[in-house]
């Protein structure tokens, strides 16, 4: 069985293992002058490629029992094996899996070493530019693709048996991934939802982001008139000077772009001091006063929050740090207020070039459960080109390691 694998990042090498594995013989066509430029820098450099709480809950998806069954098939306990057969070492670390190094090279490496060792054939510096049906051979495809390796681009093609499509999305495209596998798929005639970048910062109206840009803090916000709970996360929010940052942000911000897109902004309520109920904090603040008499809201606000978002508060309350503070229910009311129930306006999410994955891709509808399209039987698909993203936390790495190996397996079996 000959096959070819469009894309050497974590799905394409998975599945070129996996095949690789049932004595198939594997060609991987790399872009880039070398393979898994993406996984080195996953996970801040230190690639978180699991999760222990692993279920479909925490990715969007039009289908999750089709998740549920590809977990079934290869999930956390087969991808521990899986890398432990590699000779990589795991830790856990708060529920996530990583190399006990904490070197995302480790996890490369590893599954460089083991490609070559089983004998895959790993073509670096190839742009695959079209994959056609092989009139001449019937039931096998050509792969044409662009190598830069010589002095002169020239255009060659392949004939294999079968070929899998892991080229990922549009996020990140520096590594690789600029959008090229969706024209692959959408020319073999494969329906593909609308691509947004998730996994990012989200941009908000306002001329006062400068004033607090670096601050960080524990938050929870949602998203106003979301009642799917999904628009809803809390963590360590990071404010920048363009609006809002940080992994909890990340985890909606493919919402927010989606409905940026239709309604043209997206209406967001943060609450900055989340461990205090509004009732609580009004009584810590009355309590304060009545304690420091005579003393400047600057310093009755000093411990509660980030003194510039102190000032802030204070400034949209219209009222000074140097004020006395005063005793009065209704300010206290407004300050307490702005803290728990700050709205701001989305008006997009950071492009792909800063998103760290890509919502939206090739609908599970096109594929079967060994993630091989139904159109177009002997091409497959797997990793970040479909229409399956994950929130922050190895969840994306997950459904790269479990689509690639299935579909590496079936493709070498059929």
């Amino acid at each position: 069985m000959k096959i070819a694998i469009v894309g050497g990042g974590s799905a394409g090498l998975c599945a070129a293992i996996a095949a690789a594995g049932k004595n198939a013989n594997v060609t991987v066509f790399e872009r880039n002058d070398k393979v898994g430029k993406k996984i080195l820098v996953t996970g801040n450099g230190k690639c978180n490629l699991s999760n222990t709480d692993l279920s479909s809950g925490y990715y969007y998806s039009k289908d999750s029992e089709f998740i549920d069954r590809a977990f079934l098939r290869f999930g956390l306990n087969e991808t521990c094996a899986f890398f432990n057969g590699l000779g990589l070492l795991l830790a856990e670390k708060r529920g996530g899996i990583y190399p006990h190094s904490e070197q995302a090279s480790a996890v490369l490496d590893a599954l460089r070493f083991e490609a070559l060792t089983l004998g895959v054939n790993i073509k670096e510096g190839c742009f695959v530019k079209d994959i056609e049906k092989d009139e001449r051979k019937p039931g096998r495809y050509k792969v044409i693709y662009d190598t830069s390796k010589e002095e002169t681009v020239k255009t060659l093609s392949d004939s294999f048996d079968r070929v899998i499509i892991t080229t990922g999305g549009k996020a990140a495209p520096k590594t690789g991934s600029d959008g090229n596998g969706i024209k692959l798929a959408q020319r073999l005639g494969e329906k593909c939802s609308k691509l947004y970048p998730a996994l990012g910062g989200v941009k908000c109206e306002g001329d006062f982001w400068k004033s607090i840009s670096g601050v960080r803090c524990y938050a929870t916000f949602k998203m106003i008139g979301d009642t799917s709970g999904e628009g809803e996360s809390s963590g360590e929010l990071q404010l920048t000077d363009y609006g809002i940052s940080g992994i909890p942000v990340f985890c909606i911000s493919r919402l927010i772009a989606e409905e940026v897109d239709k309604k043209g902004k997206s209406e967001i309520e943060i609450d900055l001091f989340a461990d205090l109920d509004e009732e609580t904090l009004l009584r810590e603040l009355s309590s304060r006063i009545l304690i420091l008499n005579d003393r400047t809201y600057e310093q009755i606000l000093n411990g509660f929050l980030n003194k510039k978002l102190s000032f802030f508060v204070l400034k949209m309350c219209n009222l000074k740090p140097s004020d006395i503070a005063v005793g009065d229910l209704d300010t206290l009311k407004k300050i307490v207020n702005k803290v728990k129930h700050l709205r701001v306006i989305a008006t997009g999410v950071n492009g792909f070039d800063q998103a760290q994955t890509t919502a939206g891709g090739i609908l599970l509808s096109e594929i079967n459960d060994d993630f091989e399209s139904i159109k177009n039987p002997g091409i497959f698909y797997a990793g970040e080109i479909l229409d399956v993203d994950g929130i922050c936390g190895g969840y994306n790495l997950q459904w790269a390691w479990s689509s690639g190996h299935i579909a590496g397996e079936a493709a070498a079996k059929c």
